[in-house]
């Protein structure tokens, strides 16, 4: 019988984290390794007039200043973003020169001692002042970045059939990754080329970047990935920026660079997430059934386009929700501003529209007098259902979701009522419930024009042990254990006699990029191919000497039988026999998803090739003192395909849900005029884990799998879209006011409990409602100036 799969597995790399011998990039010396430190412009537009370094240069230790002019290759990685800015700085904290010194101390201090002459230009902050006649230009003689729509049916005919249309706008602040590590590189200079050790998501990205720029050939450069501590979307286009500028001095000074940001670094130049603003006007008939959506968004892209066109393009296809609507219209423009760059944080797109379109729902709700759940049934996606972009869905368990979420979030009860239906509830305090649901695409989607795959090589030693090789990074989310956990399925061994190799572009296959829950759906499927591949090899083998058919040998408990038991040898006995009879024993495995198309003519398309679906459930308590939010219960439950391994996919779960909270109540990187002011954690509020003990992570292993052989779907980002409506949506139904702009803090809390007093809806707190099939604490004001005829 074959291994079962689903087990938990202990992570290998688990232990040397856990001891702290686990190597970061940080961890890395060399015998006279020099350090590099970036020059900044202090001005969010300005013209270089000139880079003075005498005084830099003049402290002892001070090795080299580099400027533009050091850069031999492509000044770009690979858009718009410069390795050093030549001319004209688009934003604060812009890279203008590079000092290289013996110690890092002694790096930025001469960094401080550069003269930089600048002319200030004038500066676009919004999008909107961007986008307005007469704005100065940051690229071109364009401020509009891109824009990406879809179109499905007729608006017009959609609103003239509704009985209700309402409108409303949203929008969603600029947050950062924040990865325990800082972006960091060292480059080592070698005969042939240089080697690069630093944690890319994307280590071949990282590689062409720096060949790029370093006017190397790709096979001078060789990438080696040490340790990595998160990325949550990062770890990419700054790494390239910052393995450029340490191999430029590298090859200069001909001795090992290493560059890493502080904190601070990373908030002034480091890229966040993309703040948006949404317009959505809604249709709907009486009975909860929707017959038209118009939305218009903009998006702050910042000074550098980067990864933008992807994130709008995901956000624009994902705009309406998991909901059938027959007539559809969404715009979203990203607009170039004189601020820090915009690029992809985890679920680049899908957090900030799933915020919007799932606000809206519950808004809907309101105005109809129905229940939030239930109108969402109504309109959820089913087998079958055909998107705004007109892409026809298989594998859909929307239903499924909002099934167990009913079943394990008690959605319509009174929270604390005892049987006698008693609230007992603490002075001062009132609590709520608000549920949320979104879909997904998978891997990159239509919206990015690289080849969605991987491959995987393997080989297995004469003593039986198991050696895999992928170029998907491992950025903490479990991949690797997934790829060994296949490879012991196919080949009915013990995953404690497998290793995966670190990664080295020398020796690995290109796999792509750890991004868009790409990495168990694209290097898991490839896994499975080369293991059947060398399971092949060893079955043709054995099944010889046998007078068997290779394909019906039995691999299983690390021996190889025949389907009657008769005859059996052990995994390390067969491999000692291969080796007399063939050079090697090894398997390669390629595997792609299904391709996809886009009509950017026509703005429709098949977005992505699957789909997964989630649904989530909060109850929080407000302190009417202070504004504070406690999360009493919060559910997420995810549709994953075929579960591999619970253990991980909970985490990532976790992870996800952790990152949205903060998305939705405490993070925002401030930014005025084009000067971050948020400089650390201090400023940039995280939750920790006293704030988050109350989350129940839900794998839901649908009925539907994942179109692939395995049958899985990825998690690692849908986690981040479920939370921040849902909890959004529990503070309006227990203060009876909406919050329509993350993040929901403590400020903003606290003015919605002022509104509600003079609205008069906080009150009675120790009766319970029950409005359109939720139970909250107070009276909506929006639901009882819907009983007198009032505004919503």
């Amino acid at each position: 019988m074959e291994q079962e799969n689903t087990r938990p597995v202990d992570r290998q790399d688990a232990y040397g984290k856990i001891t702290g011998k686990a190597r970061y990039v940080d961890d890395l010396k060399f015998p006279g390794m020099l350090y590099v430190h970036t020059v900044r412009c202090p001005y969010p537009h300005a013209r270089i007039l000139g880079i003075d370094g005498t005084e830099a240069l003049a402290l002892p230790g001070v090795v080299k200043i580099l400027t533009a002019k050091d850069v031999v290759g492509r000044n770009h990685l690979p858009h718009d973003k410069p390795v050093l800015v030549s001319e004209v700085a688009k934003c604060v904290g812009d890279g203008v020169a590079v000092v290289v010194a013996e110690t890092k101390a002694l790096a930025v201090k001469a960094a401080r001692l550069v003269n930089v002459h600048y002319e200030e230009l004038p500066a676009v902050f919004t999008p909107e002042e961007a986008l307005a006649s007469g704005a100065p230009p940051v690229h071109g003689d364009s401020n509009c970045a891109i824009t990406h729509k879809t179109v499905k049916g007729d608006i017009k005919i959609g609103f003239a059939e509704a009985d209700i249309i309402i409108e409303r706008e949203y929008s969603t602040q600029r947050a950062m990754h924040s990865a325990l590590e800082p972006d960091g590189a060292l480059v080592v200079p070698e005969a042939d080329g240089i080697t690069v050790y630093c944690p890319g998501k994307g280590p071949f990205n990282v590689k062409r970047a720096v060949a790029a720029a370093c006017g190397l050939s790709e096979n001078r450069v060789r990438l080696i990935q040490p340790a990595i501590g998160g990325a949550f979307g990062g770890k990419d286009c700054d790494i390239n920026v910052i393995a450029s500028r340490a191999a430029m001095a590298a090859m200069i000074t001909g001795r090992p660079c290493k560059m890493t940001w502080s904190r601070e670094e990373v908030l002034i130049e480091g890229s966040k997430r993309h703040p948006f603003k949404l317009k959505y006007k809604i249709g709907a008939k009486k009975d909860g059934r929707i017959t038209a959506i118009e939305i218009n968004g903009l998006a702050d892209v910042g000074a550098y386009i980067t990864k933008s066109k992807a994130t709008i393009w995901r956000a624009t296809v994902e705009a309406t929700g998991p909901y059938n609507i027959e007539h559809v219209s969404t715009t979203i423009t990203g607009a170039y501003t004189n601020n820090v760059y915009s690029d992809a944080v985890r679920g680049f797109g899908s957090p900030q529209v799933d915020f919007a379109s799932e606000s809206l729902m519950n808004e809907l709700a309101r105005e109809l007098d129905m229940d939030p759940l239930q109108i969402r049934r109504i309109n959820a996606y089913r087998e079958g259902s055909v998107t705004a972009t007109s892409q026809k869905l298989r594998s859909v368990n929307l239903i499924e979701c909002l099934d167990k979420l009913e079943e394990v979030f008690p959605y319509h009860a009174k929270p604390n009522a005892a049987e006698s239906g008693k609230v007992t509830l603490t002075p001062g305090k009132v609590r709520g419930r608000g549920i949320s649901c979104i879909f997904r695409g998978e891997a990159n989607g239509a919206g990015v024009t690289t080849l969605d795959a991987a491959a995987v090589n393997m080989h297995i030693e004469r003593d039986g042990s198991v050696t895999v090789l992928t170029g998907i990074a491992e950025m903490g989310q479990g991949g690797s254990n997934i790829v060994l956990q296949m490879v012991s399925k196919v080949l009915g061994v013990s995953i404690e006699n497998m290793k995966v190799s670190p990664l080295d572009t020398a020796y690995l296959p290109d796999s792509g990029a750890t991004v868009g829950s790409r990495g168990t759906i694209t290097t898991g499927n490839a896994a499975v191919v080369a293991a059947e591949d060398a399971r092949k090899r060893i079955a043709e083998v054995i099944a010889e000497d046998w007078g068997e058919k290779p394909e019906t040998l039995i691999f299983s408990d690390n021996n190889i039988f025949t389907k009657d038991g008769n005859k059996k040898i052990s995994f390390q006995d067969a491999i000692t026999i291969c080796y007399t009879r063939i050079p090697g024993v090894f398997g390669y495995g390629w595997w792609s998803l299904p391709p996809v198309w886009w009509d950017f003519d026509r703005n429709c398309g098949d977005t992505y090739a699957s789909f997964n679906y989630g649904a989530c459930g909060a109850e929080v308590e407000i302190d009417l003192t202070s504004g504070k939010v406690d999360i009493i219960d919060l559910v997420a439950i995810h549709d994953v395909g075929k579960i591999l391994n619970e253990p991980e996919v909970k985490g990532q779960i976790a992870g996800g849900a952790s990152m949205a909270l903060g998305f939705a109540m405490t993070e925002e990187v401030e930014i005025r005029k084009g000067q971050v002011k948020t400089l650390n954690f201090d400023g940039y509020l995280l939750p920790t884990t006293l704030d988050f003990n109350n989350f129940r992570p839900v794998p839901l292993e649908a009925k539907q799998p994942g179109i692939n052989p395995l049958g899985v779907k990825g998690i690692g980002e849908s986690s981040t879209a479920t939370l921040a409506p849902a909890v959004v949506n529990a503070i309006e139904n227990a203060l009876g006011v909406r919050i329509r702009n993350l993040p929901a803090d403590l400020e903003k809390v606290f003015a919605a409990i002022q509104e509600g007093e003079r609205l008069g809806t906080i009150a009675g707190l120790t009766s319970s409602t029950m409005k359109h099939g939720t139970w909250a604490e107070t009276p909506d004001p929006d639901w009882q100036q819907h009983e007198k005829g009032g505004k919503s």
